[in-house]
């Protein structure tokens, strides 16, 4: 009982000094007390401004790293988001070109009336530059067979030579065992193109009787696998065969082998053959000016009357006065 007397005693007394001491700095301007507080916070101040000198490099530095991650994981979802729609935007581009290259090839299939599948090309063959072949995928699952044109909005691509379920192999009109029957537009001369590079094809008339020039153009025969009237290129420079017996032409294709993509696989052929339909009509060439009149004739000038002439004076004779 005496230690909880004293303690209350301690108490009460600690109380009774803080109501003092609290008096005493209310009632006081400058005292004491003042100036105690004054040098508190003084010091106080002095140890928070070094403390602050101190401590705020640090501070800086964390927000600044702080700032730095945050302002790299925006650049790097930034990134990512325009590569996300450079990526869309690629595709987007791709399905439109795919689309206005399947229009181009129906509207040929329509002018020509083939019945075809479209195909795209998924690989080329060409490994050790012996052969020119493409693996498109289009098979015998969508009525594909050995021995049918490939073509494409141009012209001739090939012919396919193995068909699987799904996939075919074509082999392009440039390849050196490729051979297509041909006929010349318009005189409907005979003959056969033959491959010889990707630039070039050789066309062989077998009428040697027959006329080939630069500038004619070519298009397929058609036979028992092949569907004729469809554009091969156009004749550039005789070739002398040497045999008489043929006339040899180099052609220019109208397909460029390199880059062929979207094609399609004559399934079946018309009723009819097409003929020249399917080539690009030819630039008419502008009417000749009529000649400009000629300028009318001047009328012919009346001729003058001849003066006469005085006659000399006699030798010897006198001048009248």
């Amino acid at each position: 009982m005496r230690d909880t007397r004293r303690s209350r005693l301690l108490l009460v007394v600690l109380v009774a000094a803080a109501f003092l001491l609290i008096t005493l700095d209310y009632r006081s301007d400058g005292g004491i007390l003042s100036g105690l507080r004054s040098g508190v916070s003084s010091v106080a101040g002095r140890v928070e401004r070094g403390v602050s000198t101190i401590t705020s490099p640090i501070s800086n530095a964390l927000s600044s790293i702080e700032d730095a991650g945050r302002d790299r994981r925006r650049a790097e979802q930034l990134s990512q988001q325009l590569a996300d729609a450079n990526q869309q935007l690629a595709q987007l581009r791709d399905a439109r070109r795919q689309a206005a290259a399947l229009s181009r090839l129906r509207l040929v299939a329509d002018k020509g009336g083939y019945t075809i599948v479209p195909a795209r090309i998924m690989a080329t063959d060409d490994q050790l530059g012996l052969e020119w072949t493409v693996t498109v995928d289009a098979g015998s699952d969508t009525g594909v067979r050995p021995g049918m044109l490939v073509i494409n909005s141009d012209g001739l691509v090939g012919s396919t030579v193995r068909v699987g379920a799904t996939t075919s192999v074509v082999r392009l009109a440039c390849d050196p065992t490729s051979h297509i029957g041909a006929r010349l537009e318009g005189s409907q001369a005979l003959g056969k193109v033959d491959g010889e590079r990707p630039g070039e094809l050789l066309f062989t008339l077998y009428d040697a009787g027959q006329r080939v020039e630069p500038g004619d153009r070519l298009v397929t025969f058609g036979s028992a696998d092949y569907a004729a009237g469809v554009p091969i290129g156009t004749v550039t420079r005789l070739r002398d065969g040497g045999s008489g017996l043929a006339r040899l032409a180099e052609v220019r294709p109208f397909v460029s082998f390199g880059s062929v993509d979207l094609v399609s696989i004559v399934v079946a052929k018309p009723a009819t053959n097409p003929g020249d339909r399917l080539l690009t009509p030819r630039p008419v060439a502008p009417p000749k000016p009529p000649p400009a009149p000629a300028p009318p004739a001047q009328p012919a000038q009346p001729a003058q009357p001849a003066q006469p002439a005085q006659a000399a004076p006699a030798a010897g004779a006198v001048p009248s006065r």
